[in-house]
């Protein structure tokens, strides 16, 4: 076994995407972790996944690209339609041009087929520890690193601790102490179509996105095309963060009005949907405290509309290890530089999520001036709009 650069493991609350993409850069890095995750197995909630190529780059600077864009489907477009008229707004190429403009290609995936290739590379690295039914309730700092406590009342010696745990992250309880997420005004149904059951002349290689008064939906194919993943979403005053298990179309359909055709026959074809609350949290200043720090959904959460919840994560974990490198172990230091490169960005995409809410769902005159805006753009100009978001940052190596 390589000789790790650090005694004590550096502790990894979670086990989703980012965290064990933290796990394995540090390993790569040279530095041993512990990865606690609170289920009784490792595995992705969800189904469909956006995956922008700054994100593929950091699978690729992984090492675990290939295994990702295995079963990845590589999207010929991005197209927003008006689901007031029909007509199309947006339709961005995703072909050679804009592979070599951001280095990678965008891809949609089943969360599995994005979480597995990193989940085996994490199993396969001699640095890296994995424990399940281990939920982080709290940590203390002490000479050593970091006393992480496990809900059994478990102790574990730490050098660091690296809260990747979600949303509704309990290290960020003690870093933060901001209480719980706030509703963003509005809820999404999932469902999952069989290819079987989806319109022949809709099924496409990219998301079809229509964005209709007060509501949007967005379908697109996962991996092999024998699922279509569904989302519709619709504003609302709801402020209940109580999720329902299932809903019956009866109840859904009533929220989507004054749609055009096409639209209006997907969201007829599942017979039941899941709800979720949308939540998020403002931007901070400071997620780091000592040896202790936040990645991910615990540091930044955001809403959905700009499909970077998964690559800020990856982001977050590579520009942590790389920290960690140049700072010979000494977290403490590499947190808080990690966390003065990180925040301006991931805060730029949590600001820029909310804003296209309003985009999203125009209606009546506002709809007209959506769509306005994106008329005569060159595929060049939308490339240039995307630029800061979809070039990986430089330390994306």
């Amino acid at each position: 076994m390589t000789a790790p650069r650090n005694a004590l493991p550096v502790a990894i609350a979670g086990g989703g995407i980012g965290g064990l993409a933290c796990a394995l850069a540090l390993a790569r890095k040279g530095f041993r972790s512990l990865m606690l995750e609170q289920a009784r197995e490792f595995g992705e909630v969800g189904v469909g996944l956006h995956v922008a190529p700054n994100a593929l780059s950091v699978l690729d600077a992984l090492g675990v690209g290939p295994a990702a864009k295995k079963n990845a489907l590589m999207i010929e477009r991005l197209q927003m339609m008006d689901a007031v008229t029909g007509e199309e707004v947006v339709n961005i190429p995703c072909d050679a041009r804009f592979e070599q403009r951001f280095g990678n290609p965008y891809a949609v995936a089943h969360r599995a087929h994005i979480h597995g290739p990193l989940l085996e590379a994490c199993r396969a690295h001699e640095l890296i520890e994995l424990r399940t039914n281990s939920r982080v309730t709290g940590f203390e700092p002490n000479d050593a690193g970091v006393s992480v406590t496990l809900e059994s009342g478990e102790r574990i010696a730490a050098a660091a601790l690296v809260g990747a745990d979600g949303v509704y992250s309990n290290v960020r309880k003690r870093i933060v102490g901001d209480g719980d997420p706030l509703p963003a005004g509005a809820i999404i149904f999932r469902a999952t179509i069989p290819a079987a059951e989806m319109p022949k002349d809709l099924q496409r290689p990219y998301p079809t996105f229509w964005a209709g008064p007060d509501w949007h939906v967005i379908y697109y194919p996962i991996s092999d095309w024998s699922l279509f993943n569904l989302g519709c979403t619709v504003l609302t005053r709801q402020a209940k963060l109580v999720e329902a298990e299932e809903f019956a179309p009866d109840v859904v359909l009533p929220l989507f009005p004054n749609g055009c055709e096409t639209p209006m026959r997907v969201i007829h074809i599942p017979k039941s949907f899941r709800r979720f609350v949308i939540v998020h949290r403002e931007p901070v200043g400071n997620w780091t405290e000592g040896r202790t720090t936040l990645l991910g959904d615990a540091a930044h959460p955001m809403v959905q509309y700009i499909a970077q919840g998964a690559a800020m994560a990856l982001e977050d974990a590579i520009c942590l290890a790389a920290e960690a490198d140049a700072c010979d172990g000494d977290f403490a230091q590499a947190f808080l530089r990690y966390q003065d490169i990180r925040i301006v960005r991931t805060a730029r995409v949590q600001i820029s999520s909310l804003m296209l809410t309003k985009l999203n769902h125009a209606k009546g005159v506002e709809r007209k001036v959506r769509n306005s805006l994106f008329e005569g753009r060159t595929t060049e100009q939308h490339y240039d709009r995307l630029a800061w978001l979809y070039t990986a940052p430089p330390y994306v190596k």
